[in-house]
C-alpha cells in the first residue's frame, strides 16, 4: 500500500508539506498525474524513469519534472541522513534512523505504531521534511 497521491505529490495541506500540482495532460490521461501515483505507490525507480522519458519528450515541463525528483528525493531520505543536529533533539526517535519519510509517512497513513508512539512518527517527519528551516532555527 502506498501514500495517498495527494500526499506524495505534496499537496498543501495533504500531509504537510507546500508544493503546488500541477498537472500537463496527453492523449485522454496524465503523465504527471501516473508518475504521482507511482511515486504514492513508493514506484521511485519507475517514476524517475517515466519523468525523465515526459521531460525528453515534452509531456511535462522541466519545473514539474524537478519538483517530482526532489520530491522522490526527499521520500526517499532517511532519518538517518538528518544533520547530526537535528538528530540530538529531545526525544528524538532514534529506532527510526533506518526508514525513509516515505516510511514514516506509510505508518502514520496506516497508524501503525507498533515501531514508535504517533508523536515519535510526527517528530521524524518533521525533522526530514523542515530540516533546512529547523537548521536555520538552531544556527
Amino acid at each position: 500500500m502506498g501514500l495517498r497521491v495527494e500526499c506524495a505529490r505534496g499537496d498543501e495541506g495533504a500531509c504537510g508539506a507546500e508544493e503546488s500540482r500541477e498537472e500537463t495532460r496527453s492523449k485522454g490521461g496524465t503523465v504527471s498525474a501516473r508518475i504521482w501515483a507511482l511515486i504514492a505507490q513508493g514506484q521511485f525507480a519507475e517514476a524517475q524513469a517515466l519523468i525523465a522519458e515526459s521531460a525528453a519528450a515534452g509531456l511535462i515541463t522541466q519545473q514539474t519534472a524537478t519538483r517530482m525528483a526532489e520530491r522522490i528525493t526527499l521520500l526517499t531520505t532517511r532519518l538517518g541522513q538528518v544533520p547530526a543536529t537535528l538528530q540530538r533533539v529531545k526525544d528524538f526517535p532514534s529506532q527510526l534512523r533506518d526508514h525513509s519519510l516515505f516510511q514514516i509517512k506509510q505508518m502514520l497513513e496506516q497508524k501503525d505504531f507498533t515501531l514508535a508512539t504517533q508523536a515519535q512518527l510526527k517528530l521524524a517527519e518533521k525533522l526530514i521534511e523542515q530540516q533546512e528551516r529547523l537548521m536555520e532555527k538552531v544556527q
